[in-house]
């Protein structure tokens, strides 16, 4: 059986800042779609599945979070 290397763009449930996971040796469906983990579906809202390990420059909600954590500081 046919399997590949992904990269899953997601949000965590209980988080606004888009998150990577790569996700190895994942079997392809009938389709040719990759077949997710249920366990690792639970509790995300996958926004793309990219094929290999790919190198994300910005993900959405990283400048947000990172200006929260700089007014809490006083910066």
């Amino acid at each position: 059986m046919k399997t590949m290397d992904v990269s899953v763009l997601y949000y965590d449930i209980d988080s606004l800042v888009m998150e990577k996971a790569v996700l190895k040796d994942l079997t392809m469906g009938p389709s040719g779609r990759v077949v997710i983990p249920r366990e690792f579906r639970e509790g995300k809202s996958i926004i793309a599945v990219l094929s290999g390990n790919v190198k994300v420059l910005n993900l959405v909600g990283e400048r947000a979070e990172q200006w929260a954590d700089e007014r809490q500081l006083g910066n």
